[in-house]
């Protein structure tokens, strides 16, 4: 065990760069778990796969998460700088900075600020939020150890990518959802980011706003909590079920957690830093909720209205049309359970949890759980075949670069935050 996770992380690392990097420097969202390669349209062939107008399904999949992707797996390489002080892991961080460049230069083909998905390493208008904390994030840890000439980029970047937003009063479409009203939590964060590197009172006052609004007073992504408290009421599928169902937890985690770090860490004297404890350690008890006995996590879960006792639901489709399962893409209310990789994503949420709750005996135990039991071919979208229909099967064959980059993401901060043994 003492070199275990040492051993791993050089692994997983080389795993990466030899084939999760796209010849742009993007990390890619998922490769062909059978192959070790990029996504080809071959691949798809049988199945009903999901894209956008104008992309083909290898390019939907092989860039969705892109930004995501590339800002975790930076993350990760700066930490490994800043405890090993490896000149190699920082040339790596800043090929994934000019890969983020080269795609907000991208954005401007819509508008200063927007930073685009970019299907096949093309320009498209789709875009999320989440895509932008990850990314604004990265940025912001790598200003520290960037030239001059680059902190002046991520300055104008990160300035103009969360103005993009503010501009829109926080609406854009979003996929088939015109005019979408994003989340109003995941803002503050990414509000004082760009106060910080711009200096710009108008995103001080925007946050004082929001959070006067009161848009974080609860985890922004929580699941569980408002239906626990009456807040959601049961759906025809939870009723039957006599279960509430929570999907796709740990990429909740992950964001919240993320964002609630940055504001305590950063405005750790506002009235609701309070609030945002409870809520980071109400999200890390959620996504604990989902995990497996195998360190992975189970995609989506029942939890017994009165037991609380956890289980997976049983594959299907099902016909509570107040559900919708964006697994599938095609929006076919298929539910299946299957395990995932992304449980990555809970342990990088329990590192930075660690430095509010030092004293919680389980946060560590569980992080080195999920990254002892997570090797190269664990680190995937989905598990799990049979529990799919057909179709859809080829969600199973993924390597992912979110599950990925977490894993490294998790050690390379855990060693630099002492959580680990120097030797594992």
């Amino acid at each position: 065990m003492t070199e275990l996770l040492r051993q791993r992380a050089e692994r997983i690392e080389h795993y990466a760069d030899s084939h999760l990097i796209d010849p742009h420097g993007v990390v890619y969202t998922f490769i062909d778990k059978t192959t070790d390669r990029p996504l080809t349209d071959q691949f798809f062939a049988g199945f009903d796969a999901y894209s956008v107008p104008g992309y083909t399904p290898s390019e939907f999949y092989g860039y969705e998460n892109c930004g995501m992707t590339t800002g975790a797996y930076m993350q990760a390489l700066l930490y490994r700088y800043a405890v090993e002080n490896d000149n190699h892991a920082l040339v790596r961080a800043r090929r994934c900075f000019e890969a983020q460049k080269t795609v907000y230069d991208m954005g401007k083909q819509l508008a200063e600020g927007f930073f685009p998905k970019v299907y096949g390493y093309r320009f498209s208008t789709q875009t999320s939020t989440d895509q932008v904390l990850y990314t604004v994030m990265a940025l912001d840890r790598f200003w520290p150890v960037a030239t001059d000439a680059e902190r002046k980029e991520i300055d104008r970047m990160i300035t103009h990518m969360v103005r993009f937003w503010v501009d829109r009063q926080y609406r854009y479409t979003y996929f088939n959802l015109t005019d979408m009203q994003w989340p109003l939590a995941r803002f503050p964060s990414l509000l004082m980011l760009a106060f910080k590197h711009s200096g710009d009172p108008v995103f001080k006052r925007e946050y004082d706003r929001l959070l006067a609004m009161g848009v974080n007073r609860q985890p922004g992504e929580q699941q569980l909590g408002p239906k626990l408290a009456g807040e959601w009421p049961p759906s025809e599928y939870e009723q039957s079920q006599q279960a509430w169902c929570i999907s796709h937890i740990a990429g909740c985690v992950g964001m919240d957690v993320m964002e609630l770090d940055y504001l305590l860490r950063t405005d750790p004297g506002n009235e609701w830093s309070a609030a945002w404890r409870a809520s980071a350690e109400q999200m890390w008890r959620e996504g604990n909720l989902a995990l497996a006995p195998d360190g992975k996590e189970y995609s989506s879960f029942l939890l017994d209205f009165i037991t609380r006792e956890v289980r997976r639901p049983k594959p299907g489709l099902i016909e509570d049309k107040s559900y919708v399962d964006l697994d599938s893409w095609s929006f076919s209310r298929y539910i299946h359970g299957a395990c995932s990789g992304f449980s990555t994503m809970i342990a990088r949420s329990g590192v930075q949890m660690h430095r509010y709750q030092p004293t919680n005996v389980e946060i560590i135990p569980t992080v080195i759980h999920i990254l002892t039991a997570m090797d190269v071919m664990d680190l995937t979208y989905y598990d799990e075949p049979e529990r799919f229909a057909p179709p859809y099967r080829y969600l199973t064959d993924f390597i992912s670069g979110d599950s990925l980059a977490n894993w490294l993401w998790a050690y390379w901060q855990g060693r630099m935050e002492g959580m680990f043994n120097e030797d594992m």
